[in-house]
């Protein structure tokens, strides 16, 4: 039965609040005409930082050193920031990267991540609406999402198969179905890459989630959870070391963790398009839309 969507132009109730306009809720201003060469921003240091801003430009500084001067990027060539708990951000910086879209996402110091600041946006895809209408409305929903989460995890496998047999090294029959068992269907991964990298997996995520106007976690009509964030990153986190090679044992600090994942992150990006582009082809067959 065809399900009707609720109006896209309908504003969102989940914006956060705060001191400023209606309700509580600051003034937004449309993001800024980003620039060609916007780049992550990772902010780790062995020494505490301090974010600051200006009206278009954060603002980097080291108290405890405060003879190295003040190091000043221009939001429009900031794309996403990832940072650590030693960075000590100012009001008026987070509020800047939520006028301007930038996502920030916080990493522990085994590089697991602690928590993102998701934008207010408007939403722009029907994958939003959709999702909100299956999971609110639709019995069968969690158990059709994790078939289709199955068949993603197929996808990444047979991505490693075909990256393997380009390579000359194919993947055997027995190799391909252990693999197979222990990843499509028991959801077993073997990890061969640092945490750090999963953290800024985990950012990367939730930046294109917030860019969608898609929620982290979603909650079923029975119940259930629906943790499209986690889901996501594992997806991606898998491809990573399905194809990591020599690359497990190179990564050894920040800094070389942070260029090697700049280095990956265009084929992390296409591979989360596609997940993305296959949920809404999934979403909409279930709504019969």
């Amino acid at each position: 039965m065809k399900r009707q969507l609720p109006d896209p132009a309908t504003p969102s109730h989940s914006a956060p609040s705060g001191a400023g306009g209606p309700h509580g809720v600051p003034p937004r201003r449309e993001p800024a005409q980003r620039a060609a060469d916007a780049r992550t921003l990772y902010l780790a240091a062995a020494e505490p930082l301090r974010v600051t801003s200006t009206g278009e430009a954060l603002v980097v500084s080291r108290p405890t050193q405060a003879h190295l001067g003040v190091q000043r990027v221009p939001v429009a060539r900031v794309l996403r920031v990832i940072c650590t708990a030693q960075v000590d951000w100012s009001g008026a910086a987070l509020a800047l990267c939520m006028q301007r879209g930038i996502t920030v996402s916080w990493l522990d110091a085994q590089g697991a991540d602690r928590g993102h600041l998701w934008p207010a946006r408007h939403r722009q895809v029907d994958l939003a609406d959709a999702l909100n209408a299956l999971a609110g409305d639709e019995p069968g929903w969690s158990d059709s999402y994790h078939h289709w989460l199955r068949h993603q995890r197929l996808a990444v496998l047979q991505r490693w198969q075909g990256e393997r047999a380009g390579a000359g090294t194919p993947v055997g029959e027995a190799e391909w179905q252990q693999a197979k068992r222990s990843w499509v269907y028991q959801d077993q991964l073997p990890e061969h890459l640092p945490p750090l990298l999963l953290g800024m997996a985990a950012g990367l995520v939730t930046h294109r989630l917030s860019e969608c106007g898609l929620q982290a976690h979603y909650w079923c009509c029975a119940g259930e959870p629906m943790a499209l964030a986690a889901d996501l990153t594992r997806l991606i986190w898998a491809e990573m070391n399905f194809c990591a090679g020599a690359l497990a044992e190179a990564v050894a600090q920040p800094r070389e963790a942070a260029a090697i994942f700049e280095r990956w992150s265009g084929t992390c990006v296409g591979a989360l398009h596609q997940h993305l582009a296959n949920l809404r082809a999934h979403a909409l067959r279930e709504l019969a839309l």
